[in-house]
């Protein structure tokens, strides 16, 4: 790999820059690393952005020998949780440190697939998986992980959950809606009401263009827009099947349509198994510290990275380092943040 010493042009850039504006971003986390997937690890978190679906930022590891099966962000806190479904537990992330706090172990799960969503008050959190032939669904205090109910729903699956948020034009603010595969295949939107343990509907997803799988994730942004990240395959011959890595969807609660903004970094190795729209975040690719300022810190971290043939470092993402991606830093660096 070229090489292209970077210090004597970064060392005079130590003035901080401000971060302005609020673009939609969502943090979506690894799970085909549990299959041997290259070039990523499970449990390592992904930031995206939702205007071009190819950006991931890729952020630390936030556990070893675990499988996060979903996650939301708590309202009140801004708190980045996940669902963790081989030991049952809820955990407090930190995508910036990679490390992981313990709520607790709530049980009552098999381990597999999970999704897991806040009421839009905070007080509680609803976790699911398939548990044997009918789909679980624990409603849990958010503070301390204590089981409040457990619905067992007879349907075919249901690999994540999303809460209707206030002031949505069209549905009902705080129901419950989620993600599930039918026996035949076919991906369908699910509304759940819990007080009568039933799915009310039940939309079949159209507009996908490929055979999904359990692997999904779904959030509500403010605004009511539902965004859904679906991989799967495709049968290109008969018995020969092509993985399709994730791509991001907005979805229609209406009539199911979904439209495609893309797949999420084009390389196939981003197979996500949750997604968390996160409007407070901000897209800074020179941002590498994550703390929300451009400063030496950064500068600093950029050089280590840049030495180390580290790939944050190949900004252009060409697997060199050398002037191009000295050149990239410092324009996004010198830009701020949008």
């Amino acid at each position: 790999m070229n090489r292209f010493s970077a210090t004597s042009l970064l060392l005079s850039v130590t003035a901080g820059v401000a971060l302005s504006g609020e673009p939609q971003l969502a943090y979506i986390i690894e799970g085909s690393g549990y299959f041997g997937a290259p070039g990523i690890e499970l449990t390592q978190i992904g930031r995206v952005d939702l205007s071009n679906p190819s950006s991931v930022e890729s952020l630390p590891t936030v556990g070893v020998d675990l499988r996060f099966g979903g996650a939301d962000l708590r309202p009140g806190s801004g708190e980045l949780v996940g669902f963790e479904n081989i030991t049952n537990s809820i955990r407090i992330l930190d995508p910036v440190a990679g490390s992981n706090s313990l709520i607790d172990s709530i049980g009552f799960m098999d381990t597999g697939v999970a999704g897991m969503a806040y009421s839009n008050d905070g007080s509680v959190a609803y976790i699911t998986t398939t548990v044997g032939a009918f789909v679980r669904i624990l409603t849990v205090d958010a503070d301390t992980g204590a089981m409040i109910a457990m619905n067992n729903i007879i349907t075919d699956s249901l690999s994540s959950l999303a809460v209707v948020p206030d002031g949505h034009p069209t549905l009902t603010p705080g129901d419950l809606y989620g993600l599930g595969l039918s026996g035949g295949g076919s991906l369908r939107l699910l509304h759940i009401d819990l007080q009568s343990n039933t799915v009310v509907s039940s939309q079949f997803i159209t507009g996908i263009g490929f055979n999904p799988q359990f692997e999904t994730g779904l959030d509500f942004a403010s605004d009511g827009t539902l965004y859904a990240l679906i991989q799967g395959f495709d049968e290109v011959q008969p018995d020969v099947f092509v993985e399709i890595s994730s791509h991001l969807y907005t979805i229609n609660p209406a009539n199911g349509n979904a439209t495609d903004l893309g797949v999420v970094q084009a390389d196939g190795t981003w197979d996500a198994v949750t997604l968390v729209i996160d409007e407070g975040a901000i897209s800074c690719p020179a941002d590498l510290t994550g703390d929300g300022m451009l400063n030496f810190f950064d500068v600093s971290a950029f050089l280590n990275a840049y030495n180390a043939m580290d790939p944050q470092a190949d900004f252009t993402g060409d697997g060199m380092y050398n002037f191009f991606d000295v050149s990239a830093f410092l324009n996004a660096y010198n830009a701020g943040c949008p």
